[in-house]
């Protein structure tokens, strides 16, 4: 099963937020339709991009203007990528996760069983065997019996777990079964950050030793590094004179790793025992060597159980999620006298962050209004739910749509959205005079088509900040009238950023070039610009969320 990805975001100031690797291409740059967008002047419009193909992660460069280091290291070419690995962009870090090495520490927390002291023995070791000779087919009849029948027995005491923290107890007490001369059974898994064995399930006979669980590092250790089981006996005889130690004299232990198909170290199986008479044999050895790669194989098919468990649920979550979104934008089209009115929108992921809207005010005013928030999913869906709210809440307070932006702001800037920002375009039409009042923070500019077919941009570069930049920050608005047939176009950059197979932008300019080409409707011309999009994307993957709004006044005697 392919594994999964995350890039844990770390910006300076703020919390660690983790973003999951869902698709080929994940884009790391300024714009706020990158994937990962960092508003820093340093950072460029399109910095660096996380490819994920075939289950292996990799990084590359994207000719950025300051470059990009891994590990401190200027990235020069694709290179892939290992769990820990920094990415550092300008003064902000990534740190590349894998999740299906990590989930191990997760699931498998049992704080009964949470650590060890190191006795720090050095047994006499009787016995080693290497598991890639174990598996040769160069034991006796005898011994390939015996590891027969225990590889059976243990599949039955095992039984049909699935779950990680489900199994591991089983398998120490499928060992006590097997061995009846062991008094303590372990199973140690190989953390993958620090590459030391953890305990993480035991199987002790009749009452435990007083104080921590004593075994030896230095032998697990050098299980773990050789790949080779060890059998070894008189355990205790040169172990520190320290009463309580000697009080647990080990006569006989047997350590064998487990390792994963590739011959990565994933664990180990220690069984142990204070009666002489109860000491291993190696053809015990031999016959836990056998074992180990059935827990090999048990274990990585727990852990890929525990993932698509975990992954079936996050999908629920977002189905859940995206339903919920839904119910905060407008299910039907507003019925506004002497106006008609289209709309659009399409989610990159099952949620997103774009909204819109309509608001009707006093005086037989409406406001329409479009909002992007920066980044993509359920995090950006949760800041658009948010905003959704203050948005409708301000327009519908405050009759000057310059202060009900700055009060936005101010309110999105209070919530600390660990960094986030939205850019956002309100327009509220007054069909007494015909008059439109336009707010920008830092969004696209507004399009006016005229019944004759002229296209302009309006609000554009009147220097308003986005929302949730600046606390305090004075916003402006401008004003337009609005003649019989004209059009008033809203776009979010899932529209004028929308990539071709070449990588070119679909653009402001060709938007302007179909709105001038044919009249008709807001629901006409709104179908020609998505029609015209899908053209241009030619089955390209969709990277960003789609937001289109076209608001008309009707031509008169219409």
């Amino acid at each position: 099963m392919e594994p999964t990805f995350a890039l844990e975001v770390q910006q300076p100031g703020q919390q660690p937020r983790l973003v999951p690797l869902a698709k080929e291409r994940t884009v790391i740059g300024r714009l706020p339709a990158c994937d990962v967008s960092f508003p820093d002047t340093n950072v460029s419009r399109e910095h660096a991009v996380v490819h994920l193909a075939d289950g292996v992660a990799s990084l590359e460069d994207l000719k950025s203007r300051n470059g990009t280091t891994l590990n401190g290291k200027p990235v020069k070419a694709r290179v892939p990528l290992a769990d820990g690995d920094e990415i550092r962009i300008a003064t902000n870090a990534i740190r590349f996760v894998n999740p299906t090495a990590r989930r191990l520490r997760a699931v498998l927390d049992d704080t009964e069983a949470a650590g060890f002291v190191d006795t720090d023995s050095q047994s006499m070791i009787v016995s080693r065997l290497d598991p890639s000779d174990a598996a040769s087919g160069s034991q006796s009849n005898e011994d390939a019996a015996a590891k027969l029948r225990a590889m059976l027995e243990f599949s039955r005491l095992i039984g049909n777990a699935k779950a990680v923290d489900e199994l591991l107890p089983r398998l120490a007490d499928a060992l006590c079964e097997l061995f009846p001369g062991a008094e303590r059974a372990f199973i140690l898994i190989v953390d993958p950050e620090s590459k030391r064995a953890v305990l993480r399930a035991k199987r002790i006979r009749g009452r435990p030793e007083p104080g921590p669980i004593r075994l030896s590092r230095s032998l697990i250790d050098q299980v773990i590094g050789t790949r080779t089981a060890i059998l070894s006996e008189d355990a205790g005889a040169e172990f520190n004179m320290n009463e309580s130690i000697i009080q647990s004299r080990i006569q006989s232990v047997l350590c064998v790793p487990v390792q994963r198909a590739d011959g990565e170290a994933l664990g180990v199986l220690y069984l142990d025992s204070r009666e002489a008479r109860s000491s291993f044999t190696p053809q015990d050895l031999a016959v836990v060597v056998g074992l180990a790669a059935q827990v090999s194989r048990s274990l990585e098919l727990a852990v890929s159980h525990d993932e698509e468990i975990a992954r079936a649920k996050q999908q629920r979550d977002l189905e859940h999620a995206r339903t919920v979104q839904r119910g905060f934008l407008p299910r039907e089209l507003p019925e506004i006298p002497g106006y008609d009115v289209f709309h659009h929108y399409e989610a990159a992921r099952q949620v997103g962050g774009d909204l819109y809207g309509y608001v009707s005010l006093p005086g037989g005013r409406f406001a329409a209004y479009l909002a992007d928030v920066s980044g993509k999913g359920v995090s950006a869906a949760l800041v658009m739910m948010f905003l959704q709210g203050e948005i409708r809440f301000r327009l519908a307070s405050e009759p000057d749509v310059a202060t009900a932006l700055t009060r936005i702001s101010d309110a999105f800037c209070r919530s600390d959205w660990d960094g986030r920002f939205a850019t956002a375009l309100v327009c509220v039409i007054d069909p007494a005079r015909q008059r439109a009042t336009i707010g920008n923070a830092g969004h696209h500019p507004l399009l006016v088509r005229t019944a004759a077919g002229e296209v302009r941009l309006v609000a554009d570069g009147i220097g308003n900040l986005p929302l949730g930049y600046d606390p305090g920050h004075a916003y402006s608005a401008c004003e337009i009238d609005i003649g019989p047939g004209d059009m008033l176009v809203f776009t979010t950059d899932g529209i004028t950023e929308a990539l071709d197979n070449d990588g070119g932008l679909y653009g402001l300019d060709r938007l302007g070039a179909v709105l001038g080409a044919a009249g008709g409707s807001a629901t006409e011309i709104g179908a020609r610009i998505l029609e015209d999009l899908d053209r241009h994307t030619a089955g390209e993957v969709q990277s960003d969320d789609i937001c289109l709004m076209c608001v008309r006044r009707l031509p008169t005697g219409e």
